[in-house]
């Protein structure tokens, strides 16, 4: 089965309800077949937009920023913007979703995590954590410089950071780490309506209120 079938419906409006549940079902059939867990790890086709854009607007919709009663969806194109939000008085917010990937990375640890069971290239880096953790985190950033020449001012964007493989997975707490972001995102002048930060770190969506943050609203007044 190719996993592209998994995804005809992704673009549908939906409820916070729904989209937790889509986001369930999804998950489940991915994990029950190893065809297509293996397709998911090397992040290719549909499977990279539910989990890019997707993803983080499920995020979103858990949190106490979305309105229950509200509707949802991503949209794959050319539009200036990933997603959006229909209101129950008929208004709509527009998103965009950004994040810093280093794709290469990914894939050839996804290939070696399919090969063998264990994802090896993380842990062959050998420069020290705090190196790394300031690389990331300069990564990051030169992504935020690009989107701030750009004009959001009609949308909301959430930046997306994965601090699970400089922090979590040696046991380390990300804390600092964010507070040195957030100080950074405060001050970058960005053209956009609201600006969030979303922090992902193999966390429950349960505790999303803690991980979902608001670094500035009507940003396009600074």
């Amino acid at each position: 089965m190719d996993i592209n079938d998994l995804f005809n419906e992704l673009e549908i409006l939906r409820t916070p309800f729904e989209m937790k549940d889509y986001f369930d079902r999804i998950i489940f059939l991915i994990n029950e077949q190893p065809e297509l867990l293996e397709q998911a790890r090397l992040n290719k086709g549909k499977y990279k937009q539910f989990i890019e854009e997707f993803y983080p607007l499920y995020c979103f919709s858990q949190s106490k920023y979305c309105k229950h009663n509200s509707r949802l969806k991503i949209i794959i194109g050319n539009q200036p913007y990933d997603a959006i939000m229909h209101l129950e008085d008929g208004t709509e917010e527009k998103f965009e979703l950004t994040n810093y990937i280093d794709g290469e990375w990914e894939f050839f640890n996804a290939k070696e995590l399919n090969k063998s069971g264990i994802g090896k290239i993380r842990f062959n880096d050998t420069r020290n954590l705090v190196a790394r953790e300031q690389e990331y985190l300069q990564k990051i950033m030169k992504n935020v410089e690009k989107k701030s020449k750009k004009d959001y001012s009609h949308a909301n964007i959430i930046f997306v950071v994965n601090t699970s493989d400089y922090f979590e997975v040696y046991g380390r707490s990300s804390r600092s780490f964010v507070r040195r972001l957030k100080d950074e995102l405060m001050n970058v002048k960005l053209n956009a309506k609201t600006i969030f930060l979303l922090v992902l770190n193999n966390q429950s969506i349960d505790s999303i209120n803690e991980n979902l943050l608001l670094i500035k609203e009507n940003a396009q007044f600074d």
